[in-house]
């Protein structure tokens, strides 16, 4: 694998680490983003973003920094999910990029609780 962290269109946000791998039976993986997807993400969802006063490069490490459940998305997708208890929440949709790899953010926006009702849900953080 080359050093990913060489390429500047990546921006390594996180690390999907090994409890929490294994738990959903995953690839304990660095998790990365491209310019082209911050892009992106300021297109098509900046005016939610902006209600919460952040950018998406602030919005990506947030989430990354403090998801408590774990999503099943389409095909090899997940969902990292910043549950707060309130009708919204917030998601980014990562994939692992096997011929990369490490985990690659795709996309990431606030969604309706609801949303996520008929998802299978792979992970949960323990409350304390």
């Amino acid at each position: 694998m080359a050093n990913i962290e060489t390429q500047k269109q990546y921006e390594k946000v996180g690390r999907l680490r090994k409890p929490v791998a294994e738990a959903i039976g995953r690839k304990a993986a660095d998790i990365y983003i491209d310019q082209n997807h911050l892009r992106h993400i300021f297109n098509k969802h900046m005016d939610d973003l902006a209600q919460l006063g952040l950018t998406p490069k602030i919005f990506v490490d947030l989430v990354v920094a403090g998801f408590n459940r774990i999503y099943k998305a389409k095909r090899q997708s997940l969902y990292l999910v910043m549950q707060n208890g309130k009708l919204n929440v917030v998601v980014i949709e990562m994939n692992f990029a096997f011929k990369k790899g490490f985990y690659e953010v795709k996309t990431a926006t606030v969604m309706r609780n609801d949303f996520f009702n008929n998802k299978e849900l792979l992970w949960e953080k323990k409350k304390k």
